[in-house]
C-alpha cells in the first residue's frame, strides 16, 4: 500500500472494503440504442462475510439477497460512480453487511435552458459576491467561460438524443432484467427472488414509479414479485407540488424551474402520469416500503409524508423515518454508512427477507 493510500484510509477518505470485490462497468444493455450509461457496478460480499448464522455453517450455498440502488441527481446529473451521490457508499456498505450490492446508471435528461440559466445566476451571484470581497475579476471571467463550455458540452455532446422519463424507466427495467438473468455469473449465491430496490432523490422517484405503475415491468416481462422491498430516500413522489401543498407556492415554482423544466414526457403524457403517488390504489399487490427523509430536505419531506399517508390509507405496509442530526438532502445518501439511515435500511431488509 502506498503512503498516500495509507493516509487516505487513516483519514477515512477511502473505504476499507476490498476493491477487488467490485465488478465495474458491466453493460446491462447492448441493443442498437445502447448508451454509455447502460452500465452497473456489482459489489460482492467478502468470502468471510455471510448472512448465515452459526447453526447454518453447513449450508455454504445459502442464497444471498440483492440490493439494487439507483442514484439521484435531479434527472440530469449524477452517476453510479459519484461518491457524493451515495451509490458507491451504499454498494460497499451492502456488501459489508453480507448482501450483493448493485448500483446502476441510466440515461439522463438534457438540462433545460431556464434551469441552466437559473442555476448559473444563483452560483454567479455567489461568485460575484466572493469576487468583490477578494477584488478578483478573473474569478468572474473564469466562471462565465466555464459555464459556457459546460452547457455547450451538455447540450451538443453529452446528451445527443433527448431523453424522457420513459427512457429512464426502460433503462432501470433493463438493469433489473440483467440482474435477474446474469447476476449468477458474478455471484452464484445471489438470490434473484429477493431483490430490494433502493433509490435516492430522482432515483427514489424512478423506482417508486416502476413498482407502482406496473406497466413498465410488464413491458419488459419482469416479474415484480421478486421485489421484496422498496427503500426510498429523499424522493419525489408528486412532480407538480413536491415541496408544498399549494401548486403556486414559491418552493414549488422553484422546483419546476430548476428540476421539472428539464423533464420530457412521451407524446400525450404529462407529469401526472409520472408521479408515483397517482398510482397508489386499493386492491394492488405492493412490496413493503421504507421511506426516509433528511432533517433538512429542501421541503421534500412534505411529499414523503403525503406519500406515506396515502400508502397507509390503502393499508399497504410502510415505515417512515426522518434522519436527524445535520443530515441534508445530499448527505442522507453520501454519508449513508455513518448516519441513522443505514440502521433503518438494513433492519428493514432483514425483516422482509424470506
Amino acid at each position: 500500500m502506498s503512503i498516500l493510500s495509507y493516509l487516505a484510509r487513516c483519514l477515512h477518505l477511502r473505504s476499507s472494503y476490498d476493491s477487488s470485490l467490485i465488478i465495474r462497468d458491466v453493460a446491462y444493455f447492448s441493443g442498437s440504442d445502447a448508451h454509455v450509461n447502460h452500465k452497473l457496478d456489482i459489489f460482492l460480499p467478502a468470502p468471510s462475510k455471510t448472512l448465515l448464522s452459526p447453526a447454518d455453517e453447513e449450508e455454504p450455498q445459502k442464497k444471498v439477497p440483492i440490493i439494487v440502488h439507483i442514484h439521484g441527481g435531479g434527472w440530469v446529473r449524477g452517476s453510479r460512480t459519484h461518491e457524493w451521490r451515495g451509490g458507491p457508499t451504499i454498494g460497499r456498505t451492502s456488501a459489508k453487511e453480507g448482501f450483493v450490492g448493485v448500483v446502476a446508471s441510466y440515461r439522463l435528461a438534457r438540462i433545460s435552458p431556464i434551469s441552466f440559466f437559473t442555476w448559473s445566476f444563483i452560483f454567479g451571484l455567489i461568485i460575484l459576491i466572493t469576487s468583490l470581497a477578494i477584488l478578483s475579476w478573473q474569478l468572474i471571467t473564469g466562471y462565465v467561460a466555464f459555464m459556457i463550455v459546460a452547457y455547450a458540452y451538455k447540450f451538443l455532446y453529452k446528451v445527443r438524443i433527448p431523453v424522457n422519463l420513459e427512457h429512464m424507466a426502460d433503462d432501470l427495467c433493463r438493469a433489473l432484467v440483467y440482474v435477474r438473468d446474469h447476476i449468477h455469473e458474478h455471484c452464484p449465491q445471489a438470490d434473484t427472488n429477493q431483490i430490494f430496490l433502493t433509490g435516492h432523490s430522482a432515483g427514489a422517484h424512478l423506482i417508486s414509479l416502476l413498482v407502482l405503475d406496473k406497466t413498465h415491468f410488464e413491458r419488459h416481462n419482469f416479474d415484480s414479485s421478486s421485489i421484496r422491498g422498496v427503500i426510498v430516500m429523499s424522493g419525489i413522489y408528486s412532480l407538480s407540488n413536491p415541496t408544498h401543498d399549494s401548486h403556486n407556492n414559491i418552493r414549488n415554482l422553484m422546483f419546476r424551474i430548476l428540476y421539472e423544466s428539464s423533464l420530457m414526457y412521451p407524446e400525450g403524457k404529462t407529469m401526472y402520469e409520472y408521479s408515483p403517488i397517482e398510482y397508489i390504489k386499493a386492491d394492488s399487490t405492493l412490496p413493503p416500503f421504507l421511506v426516509m427523509s433528511a432533517r433538512f430536505d429542501m421541503g421534500l419531506e412534505i411529499d414523503a409524508q403525503r406519500f406515506v399517508e396515502k400508502l397507509r390509507q390503502h393499508n399497504y405496509q410502510v415505515e417512515y423515518y426522518v434522519i436527524g442530526g445535520i443530515t441534508t438532502h445530499g448527505t442522507i445518501a453520501s454519508r449513508f454508512s455513518k448516519n441513522e439511515a443505514r440502521r433503518h435500511f438494513f433492519t428493514f431488509i432483514r425483516q422482509n427477507m424470506i
